[in-house]
């Protein structure tokens, strides 16, 4: 084979020039993809840990009952997330990491809003720790051998109750954001309000300005 070369791993020969041309360019297009995915890692991952180190700058100038608030509910994330990881099943599994972002995201409401922190009292008392208390429980039924009735049961019952709890978190975290809602609302009619004194809303556009 006059035009004969072997691929980078010296195991397959290609018989022309321009077949090996075509393999070089698309090993190129390929090492190129590879390094800028692993930049594009390494550019997340960086953000992140920006964010995370801004977010522990924050936490240290808030006010000491509101950090301690925050601190245990990343506790309780890192509960949720060990439970998930320590159960196979995935129906289950993608309940719990609901659970985890609807946390995750209530407990980043808190800490751009600490006055929200009374709102989420019932979460930390008693929500919180009831849910890994289930989920630790399902992890012991989950592992045992024979699944008998009263384990499938348990189980089941397990499984509605993170449900209902998700379907609570969701509705937490929505009321989290009331206020803001409040506000958006007041600064849209004022907007509208203005908009229609200066005679620039759609209607006047379309009557010429004239009532």
């Amino acid at each position: 084979f006059l035009q004969g070369h072997l691929d980078d791993t010296n195991t397959c020969l290609i018989t022309s020039n321009d077949a090996y041309d075509a393999y070089r360019e698309l090993m190129q297009k390929q090492q190129e993809a590879r390094k800028n995915e692993e930049e594009e890692k390494k550019k997340k991952a960086w953000e992140a840990k920006t964010r995370e180190e801004e977010r522990a700058r924050k936490r240290q100038q808030m006010d000491p009952q509101i950090r301690t608030v925050i601190e245990t509910g990343q506790n309780y994330i890192r509960k949720l997330k060990e439970c998930n990881d320590a159960i196979p099943g995935e129906v289950v599994s993608e309940k719990i990491s609901r659970m985890e972002e609807l946390t995750k995201r209530i407990f980043e409401r808190v800490e751009q809003d600490p006055d929200a922190v009374d709102d989420i009292e019932k979460l930390m008392e008693y929500y919180l720790p009831t849910a890994v208390k289930l989920l630790e429980a399902y992890e012991e039924l989950d592992h045992q051998p024979v699944q008998g009735e009263n384990i499938l049961n348990s189980k089941k019952e397990i499984e509605d109750t993170l449900d209902t709890l998700n379907i609570a978190f969701e509705k937490l975290l929505d009321d989290l954001f009331q206020e803001t809602a409040w506000d958006v609302s007041s600064d849209i009619t004022v907007l509208k309000m203005m908009l229609a004194q200066e005679g620039l809303t759609e209607d006047d556009f379309k009557t010429g300005g004239k009532s």
